[in-house]
């Protein structure tokens, strides 16, 4: 596997596991339809929605939200959501407590133009929350909530868990993994000038991408199933070894065109790994057998 060993791999799929197994919960408070949508937006395909809302999603009122911030700490993410009925003196402790233990605290106003978005912003700025910690919801034909996009932002790795639970999530955390994870390659590929260096290190990086993927998918990562998820990471290997030999060929700086591959080449896999797990992983005789033979090399590999 390009020279990266199983010990390697097998010390990536810890990493993605222990980052999949993490129980983590988002709280949003705030009052009335802004509440209730984005409640809603990030509950979209749950499989334990109640009433349209997941268990991992808790929606609460300004004089609910506890402000002790050991009760507080049990949200990695606390979403604090504009309502004209809400003053800054009702939010304030609770964006103290939320950032006494540890959490992110963010503001989501509503989507204004110009001027427009001043009285929004001086409300963020009044409990607290700077610009890069604002979101603007609701543009006209936005695709997916900006909140949602925001809220994985904050969340990081912790993301990962929560995407096997919200689907509405698991879009923004696989786009996530696969538009950096890319960017990462492509910076390997035009700054590792030894032929061949970079092929562990882009690996490596290509395992722990489509492992993620899995995970998000709610996919079980244990030692045989792991293998066969990577059997889709082969298709990674031939696209960059076909890059290898457009570089004889292709016009430009040779460490542009290295990086220009490894981007595109990781994006590639990523999208096919993405549409994989979303048909289902399904499992053919053919794939079987092309597994069977991988466990075995990789076990005669590992006992060595």
């Amino acid at each position: 596997m390009a020279n990266v060993s199983v010990k390697k791999i097998l010390s990536v799929l810890g990493d993605v596991r222990a980052s999949a197994s993490g129980s983590v919960r988002v709280c949003l408070v705030g009052r009335g339809e802004a509440l209730a949508r984005l409640a809603a937006d990030l509950s979209a395909g749950a499989a334990d929605a109640r009433d349209g809302v997941s268990d991992a999603v808790d929606a609460l009122e300004p004089a609910d939200f506890p402000a002790e911030p050991g009760m507080a700490g049990r949200w990695r993410v606390v979403a604090f959501i504009w309502d004209q009925s809400i003053g800054a003196g009702d939010v304030l402790p609770a964006v103290g407590a939320v950032r006494a233990a540890g959490g992110h605290a963010i503001a989501v106003l509503p989507w204004a133009a110009g001027t427009a978005r001043e009285p929004y912003a001086r409300w963020a700025r009044e409990i607290g929350i700077e610009r890069g910690d604002v979101t603007w919801d609701g543009r006209p034909g936005g695709r997916a909530s900006a909140a949602v996009a925001r809220i994985v932002a904050a969340l990081g790795d912790d993301a990962l868990s929560l995407a096997q639970i919200l689907p509405a999530v698991r879009q923004q955390v696989v786009d996530r993994l696969i538009e950096s994870t890319a960017r990462q390659n492509g910076v390997i590929g035009a700054l590792v000038f030894m032929r061949g260096a970079d092929m562990p290190a882009m690996t490596l990086n290509q395992v722990r991408m489509v492992l993620g993927i899995a995970a998000a998918h709610g996919e079980d990562l244990g030692f045989d199933r792991a293998l066969e998820i990577l059997s889709v990471v082969g298709a990674g290997f031939g696209l960059r070894a076909a890059g290898r030999e457009a570089q004889h060929v292709a016009p430009g700086p040779q460490w542009a065109v290295k990086g220009a591959i490894g981007y595109a080449g990781t994006m590639a896999l990523g999208k096919a790994a993405e549409a994989y797990f979303e048909a289902g992983a399904p499992l053919t005789p053919e794939r079987i057998r092309r597994i069977s033979g991988t466990v075995g090399r990789l076990g005669k590999g590992f006992a060595t």
